[in-house]
């Protein structure tokens, strides 16, 4: 309840810790962060004497406080950062070291004015308060209108956030339990929502923020009109034709994976139940609360995994790349050409993992393109991560088979990341559009010679040195003249027309046959 401090058990010197802290007078000043974690602050905190004011991340058992923390000695990796708690003595009074204070925000205000360290030490003095950010949303901010699931982390609402211009808008809101509010539940979420604030791409679940000034925490999202992908398939698979498959679904999908590999992310659960499909019939890339940034992660623990959607580095050695996202998306494909029936559907988790370590393949439904389902077999699935694709190579296949044209968001990113060696179907797309304003990628630049390992794309061109394009993929896929020739499938015929990716694109037949 706002307005009041519940006051918890005396520590060995008879200060009183604080166990849940509403106050208004604390949730009304900018520099109070709530439930913010540790792991956020480094952005926020860049000059000595910049501070804020947070909540602990208690242990289990473990009453909250109220923390202040400062950028001590910036440059400093032992002591860079400086953590002040602010205790609660009996009367009510704040206190730090053996000074009292009526509240906090009387503390904050009497040590910006003196200039004086707010503890012992001499470099403890306040300078500049840190506001809560954009993305830092208010409680009051969010209306709870339906509530339409349910999971481990807490429930997800249907509501409605109020955005500074006064504006309403349809959200998505995740709410963690109160009773599941550990320091390791806070960390999970704030990472999920750390990841999703710096993604702008519309195959891509946009977030609006996060609510952590008291409980419950909420991750707030764009509310998507529709449903799971792989549920949309089930029910309507078989009525879905063979463009909105290869445009919609597969093309759309790539470029949202694509963007995330271009900004350093590894997904780790490609699947078609990780996929939201609008009534706009767009794919969106969505639950990120396993994502990780960087180019490798790896799995240190035993833990309950998607076996079945698992590239085979994973299942045998635990290591995440984003060659293994290329992997898990050439599942993806098989469950939207399969209609949504679950991989691998006549085994156990045990048999997969070992009939895929030993090289078995599944087949694609006799509905699917020959050229596809032999792009998946031998460009995505190869044993050898460095053999496989990146997902610029996969993403600019797709557009080649449909004539699909990519959002502006990867057309900035394919400017970006040019000059590339791409298939001649692929070519031929992209020199009928390097004309066009709104697509300006010349294929006469500098062809690339892509080297590495799976973990970054790195290019050598006639007139520079070897240089860093982008986070992601790499490896041997693409050749350069002096290495065999380079050889791609492409298909039989690809119908020049000018449209949005939604609509209807081309009359051209892929094979069915295989």
């Amino acid at each position: 309840m706002k307005g009041r401090t519940e006051l918890a058990k005396r520590d060995d010197k008879t200060r009183l810790t604080l166990s849940m802290v509403t106050t208004a007078a604390l949730e009304d000043e900018e520099y109070f962060h709530g439930f913010l974690p540790r792991e956020d602050l480094t952005a926020l905190l860049l000059e000595n004497g910049d501070f804020l004011v947070r909540l602990s991340e208690p242990e289990p058992g473990e009453a909250r406080q109220i923390v202040l923390s400062m950028m001590y000695d910036k440059g400093n990796p032992d002591i860079e950062l400086k953590h002040i708690v602010i205790h609660t003595t009996e009367d009510g009074k704040c206190q730090v070291d053996k000074k009292k204070y009526l509240s906090v925000p009387e503390m904050i205000e009497t040590h910006l004015r003196t200039g004086e360290p707010i503890t012992n030490a001499p470099g403890t003095i306040l300078r500049r308060p840190i506001i809560r950010q954009p993305w830092e949303l208010s409680h009051d901010d969010i209306t709870l209108v339906q509530k339409i699931g349910e999971g481990a982390f807490g429930e997800v609402h249907r509501g409605k956030l109020r955005l500074p211009t006064r504006k309403y808008v349809e959200v998505a809101i995740k709410i963690a339990k109160t009773d599941k509010m550990t320091k390791e539940k806070i960390k999970e979420m704030m990472k999920e929502a750390r990841l999703m604030r710096n993604y702008n791409h519309p195959n891509i679940v946009k977030i609006y923020g996060v609510a952590v000034e008291h409980e419950p925490l909420m991750i707030i999202m764009e509310f998507i009109t529709g449903g799971a992908l792989d549920e949309y398939l089930r029910k309507n698979g078989k009525y879905v034709d063979l463009e909105e498959k290869l445009a919609n679904m597969c093309a759309g999908a790539s470029w949202g994976i694509e963007y995330l590999h271009y900004k350093n992310c590894i997904h780790r659960v490609i699947a078609a139940r990780n996929c939201l499909y609008t009534n706009r019939r767009s794919v969106k890339i969505s639950d990120f609360g396993l994502s990780r940034k960087g180019n490798t992660y790896q799995l240190t623990t035993a833990k309950k995994l998607p076996i079945r959607w698992l590239s085979p580095e994973t299942l045998s050695s635990g290591l995440y790349t984003q060659k293994s996202d290329v992997y898990s998306f050439g599942i993806m494909v098989w469950e939207i050409f399969s209609n949504g029936s679950e991989p691998y559907e006549d085994m156990g988790n045990g048999e997969v993992q070992q009939r895929v370590l030993c090289g078995y393949r599944m087949e694609f439904p006799r509905s699917t393109p020959k050229e596809v389902a032999d792009m998946i077999l031998t460009r995505c699935w190869d044993a050898n991560p460095d053999k496989r694709w990146n997902m610029y190579q996969v993403a600019r296949e797709f557009e080649a088979y449909t004539n699909a044209k990519p959002p502006p968001e990867t057309v900035v990113l394919i400017k970006r990341m040019k000059p590339i060696r791409l298939s001649k179907a692929a070519k031929k797309v992209y020199k009928n559009r390097e004309k066009s304003d709104d697509f300006p990628l010349s294929l006469d630049d500098t062809i690339a010679t892509v080297t590495g390992t799976a973990g970054a794309y790195t290019t050598k061109g006639k007139k520079s040195g070897r240089k860093q394009i982008g986070g992601g993929g790499g490896g041997g896929a693409l050749q350069s003249d002096n290495q065999k020739k380079y050889k791609k499938m492409k298909p039989k015929q690809v119908v020049k027309k000018k449209h949005g990716s939604n609509s209807k694109r081309h009359s051209h037949r892929l094979s069915k046959n295989h």
